[in-house]
C-alpha cells in the first residue's frame, strides 16, 4: 500500500497550487489527482478507509517521492483530527508549509469561496461581503449558507473563523508539533516564492533529498495557478460585452470592423464606470483590517521562534 512520505499542508491561498503544479514536474515526485484530497481532514472520507486513499498513489513508480497538497490540513481546529491521523498511517512524513500575511491570506481565501460559490452555482451575486463572513455580529445576519457556499464545499463549516483559522499559524504548527519532530518541516513564505520561485523550488527539492527541478519545469505562467481575479476578469468582460451589445443594437454585428483604438472608446463611451463588476467580492472595510491585524500581529514573535523565518515586512504591514 502506497502513502505519501511528505505533505504541503498550507496554507490555502499561499501558493500551494503553483507549487504542486511545479513538483509534479519532477520526475522522482509522483503527486495525485486531485490535487487535494483531502483524507486525513475529513470525516466522511477518512471513513472510507486508508485503502480507498493509497489508491491515489498507485502509480508512483518505486523511488519517487509520494506527496499530496490538501490545505485543508492546516485547519485546526475546524477539521481537529488531521495531524493525530497523518501521524497514525505516514508517522515518517515531511512537511512543506507555505505561509502568507495572515490578514490578506484570510480575504483572499474569502475571495475563494465567492468564486467557489458563483462557478458552483451560476449565480454571479455577492451576497456576502468578507465582514459577514468573519464578523461574529455581521456573520449572525448575513445571507444563508447556501447564498454564500457552494455545493461541493458541503464540508467547510459556515462559521466566523471558516476564513480565519488558516491564518492562526502558531495553532496550526503546534498541533502537528505534537505528532511529529520539528526537523520534519520546512516553512517557507509565499512572499519569498512570488519573489523567487526558482530559489523557493531548490528549497524544497533540498529538504526531500531531490535534484534541482529542471529549468524547463519554470515556463511562461508556471508561478500563478489558481488566481482567483482571472476568474473574476472574465466575469467582468462577459458582462460588459453583454451591456455593450444592448446598447449598440444591430450595430453589434459591425463591431470587428472598427479599429481598436475605436472600439475601446465606443465601449468606455457607452458602458457606465465600473459596469459589469457586481459580481466582484467588494474590499475588506478598514477597521476589520485593523481588528485582524490586533488578532494576529501579536502571533508574529512566536511564530518566528517556530518556524525560523524572518516576518519583518508582515510586522510593518500589521503595525
Amino acid at each position: 500500500m502506497t502513502l505519501p512520505d511528505f505533505f504541503i499542508i498550507g496554507a490555502a491561498k499561499a501558493g500551494t497550487t503553483s507549487i504542486f503544479a511545479l513538483l509534479e514536474q519532477h520526475p522522482d515526485v509522483f503527486m495525485p489527482t486531485p490535487k487535494e484530497p483531502e483524507f486525513f481532514a475529513r470525516d466522511d472520507l477518512y471513513s472510507a478507509g486508508i485503502e480507498t486513499y493509497s489508491a491515489l498513489f498507485a502509480g508512483a513508480r518505486p523511488g519517487q517521492r509520494v506527496g499530496e497538497a490538501s490545505t485543508l490540513y492546516s485547519h485546526a481546529p475546524l477539521f481537529p483530527d488531521t495531524a493525530a491521523r497523518i501521524a497514525r498511517h505516514a508517522p515518517g512524513a515531511q512537511f512543506i508549509y507555505v505561509l502568507r500575511e495572515p490578514v490578506a491570506r484570510a480575504y483572499s481565501f474569502y475571495v475563494q469561496l465567492v468564486k467557489n460559490y458563483q462557478n458552483g452555482t451560476r449565480d454571479y451575486a455577492v451576497h456576502r461581503r468578507f465582514e459577514d463572513f468573519v464578523l461574529p455580529e455581521r456573520h449572525a445576519l448575513a445571507a444563508p449558507r447556501e447564498k454564500a457556499l457552494a455545493p461541493f464545499n458541503a464540508h467547510f463549516p459556515d462559521t466566523p473563523e471558516l476564513c480565519l483559522a488558516g491564518s492562526d499559524y502558531v495553532l496550526q504548527i503546534e498541533t502537528y508539533l505534537a505528532q511529529f519532530p520539528r526537523d520534519r518541516f520546512l516553512f517557507l513564505t509565499f512572499e519569498d516564492f512570488r519573489d523567487d520561485p526558482r530559489a523557493t523550488l531548490r528549497r524544497i527539492t533540498g529538504f526531500l533529498g531531490l535534484d534541482p527541478l529542471p529549468e524547463a519545469a519554470f515556463g511562461a505562467g508556471a508561478e500563478a495557478r489558481n488566481v482567483s481575479s482571472a476568474h473574476f476578469d472574465a466575469l467582468g468582460a462577459a458582462a460588459g460585452a453583454q451591456r455593450l451589445r444592448g446598447r449598440m443594437g444591430p450595430l453589434w454585428a459591425l463591431r470587428r470592423l472598427l479599429p481598436d483604438p475605436l472600439r475601446a472608446a465606443l465601449r468606455q463611451r457607452v458602458l457606465p464606470a465600473g459596469a459589469g463588476r457586481a459580481h466582484e467580492p467588494p474590499p475588506m472595510e478598514p477597521a476589520t483590517r485593523q481588528l485582524l491585524a490586533e488578532r494576529f500581529h501579536p502571533q508574529i514573535p512566536r511564530l518566528e521562534q517556530l518556524t525560523g523565518l524572518s516576518l519583518a515586512s508582515w510586522q510593518a504591514g500589521l503595525g
